[in-house]
């Protein structure tokens, strides 16, 4: 059953608090217990260019970029994840110290619970606790933004909530339509963050979360003021596919779950990058089906500028968790280093600068060829 935004926006708050929590420990289960993947992961179709004489360093290869005027020590975002759940606090804690000793960019999830039910603003402060120098990225979702009762305070108790260096809007629309309780009435948006640009001062990105951004859109967002980009698009996680594991389901209403019909939907996120680059030169992330540090040089080439990982930091952590740790969690993060590197090296190249955009260093194959050739 899909509520209307009116239904939604005026349930009881305790009732509300209660579905959120259960999702957020959902959402943390169900991609580890269960095969959640898109199937078809279209970094597969980028062949990189090899130099077969490396005339360069390796340990002399640079990997630091600037990001929101933070330097840091490899393009490697752990995107968002969690927040709002005790198990949220441990996997949160986790991601923060790790990030914090590796100089990465850290995300959290969804902060919309920290506004209904302040006993949860701790899954989310605990990550500046433990990461007091890193880029931190906030995270809003565009129901919230796009709701009639949202006010500007809302934006602001986020931001304040883990001292954010920058703020998500996260654009969910099918995880919204296939989900129980959904929010599915975006028509306020545009009036609102226009409210919100012109208010807020620390920079602000839209952020895809598994099923792309067109290029239109991309325009469009660009326009309105966004300083830049997360894609999300297709090849990582599927959340129609996790809110299927959810069932929850209205079998009475319809013969068939739309969260399974839709389960592979969206613009894959090579696509998406280009999308994006074709029309605006602002920071941008490539998340979405990345697995290795060589998927970030192939996002590079496209022209992204930092690649992002949410699945593979979630079972990291949640290994971690387990054993009291965070060598799981570091140990994938310097592998990712060591593999961007060596991707650099192979390829001849000194520095990310020296990838960023330049798609001659890359063959196209296969469903992506005919995605970007149609």
């Amino acid at each position: 059953m899909i509520r209307s935004k009116f239904e939604e926006e005026n349930m009881p708050k305790p009732e509300k608090t209660k579905e959120i929590f259960n999702r957020k420990e959902e959402h943390l289960k169900i991609p580890i217990e269960y095969d959640v993947q898109h199937s078809i992961n279209y970094f597969d179709d980028i062949k990189l260019i090899h130099h077969a004489i490396p005339e360069i360093d390796l340990e002399g290869i640079d990997l630091t970029v600037n990001f929101f005027n933070k330097q840091i020590s490899a393009p490697i975002c752990i995107s968002a994840i969690t927040g709002g759940h005790p198990a949220s606090k441990e996997v949160n804690k986790i991601l923060a110290k790790a990030a914090e000793e590796e100089n990465i960019i850290m995300s959290v999830g969804s902060q919309r619970i920290g506004l209904e039910d302040p006993s949860t603003v701790d899954s989310f402060k605990i990550v500046r606790e433990f990461a007091p120098t890193i880029p931190v990225i906030g995270n809003l979702g565009l129901g919230q933004v796009s709701s009639t009762y949202f006010k500007q305070e809302d934006l602001t108790a986020c931001i304040d909530m883990i001292d954010a260096d920058v703020m998500a809007i996260h654009l969910n629309a099918l995880h919204e339509l296939v989900q129980y309780k959904g929010n599915i009435s975006y028509k306020n948006f545009r009036r609102n963050f226009k409210k919100i640009r012109e208010s807020t001062k620390i920079p602000l990105i839209a952020k895809e979360v598994g099923t792309g951004i067109n290029q239109d859109l991309a325009l469009m967002l660009d326009e309105l003021g966004f300083d830049g980009f997360d894609v999300g698009g297709t090849g990582g996680t599927s959340f129609a596919a996790i809110e299927s594991k959810r069932n929850n389901f209205d079998n009475d209403k319809y013969s068939r779950n739309p969260a399974d019909v839709f389960r592979e939907w969206g613009i894959p996120t090579p696509v998406s990058i280009i999308n994006v680059r074709n029309v605006s030169q602002k920071l941008t992330i490539a998340t979405g089906g990345l697995k290795t540090g060589v998927d970030i040089a192939k996002s590079i080439v496209l022209g992204a500028d930092v690649g992002g990982f949410a699945y593979k930091f979630l079972k990291s952590s949640w290994q971690d968790r387990k054993n009291d740790t965070i060598s799981n969690t570091v140990r994938e993060i310097r592998t990712l280093k060591n593999e961007l590197r060596s991707s650099l090296w192979l390829m001849n190249s000194s520095n990310l600068s020296e990838l960023k955009n330049k798609r001659e260093k890359c063959v196209i194959l296969g469903n992506l060829y005919f995605w970007l050739n149609q």
